[in-house]
């Protein structure tokens, strides 16, 4: 891509490093948020391992789910969404082993499992054309009515 040329009017200012600034600010600021950040790393590494040695699930399948849980409920429907057909198109599934018939399970991940209440819609009442909330100037009555006809 071609840059114009630069002409006289174009000043860049250089600023002089200041590195005892840097360091001031990394000695106050950074070092300390680092030390915050690896212990609460080791917390979350030793919550990790207890689920993975108590309770028999994998530490980056249960990050994924928590992961999920956290998103806004839009953005995790399109994401679960894209996943899925990805998973399809791959031929990605979760088979049922010994364990799973051992217990009775016909697969692992349950069918039902997303099912969530349907979405109410607003209901306009029939009857006259009137002024409403809803119904602005009784446009909505007037169309229902030519519509029933």
């Amino acid at each position: 891509m071609a840059t114009a040329a630069r002409t006289d009017d174009q000043v860049e200012e250089l600023k002089t490093p200041d590195f005892k600034a840097a360091v001031a600010l990394y000695k106050t600021d950074i070092r300390p948020a680092q030390a915050k950040v690896g212990e609460f790393a080791q917390e979350q590494s030793t919550a990790y391992k207890h689920i993975k040695k108590e309770f028999g699930i994998q530490p980056q399948a249960a990050k994924a789910a928590f992961a999920l849980y956290e998103m806004e409920e839009s953005k995790r429907d399109d994401y679960l969404r894209c996943r899925n057909g990805l998973e399809a198109e791959l031929g990605i599934a979760v088979r049922v082993d010994l364990v799973d018939m051992a217990h009775g399970k016909d697969a692992v991940i349950p069918a039902a499992a997303g099912k969530r209440a349907p979405p109410k819609l607003v209901t306009i009442p029939k009857g006259p054309p009137g002024d409403t909330d809803l119904n602005p100037g009784g446009e909505v009555g007037s169309l229902i009515d030519k519509l029933a006809e």
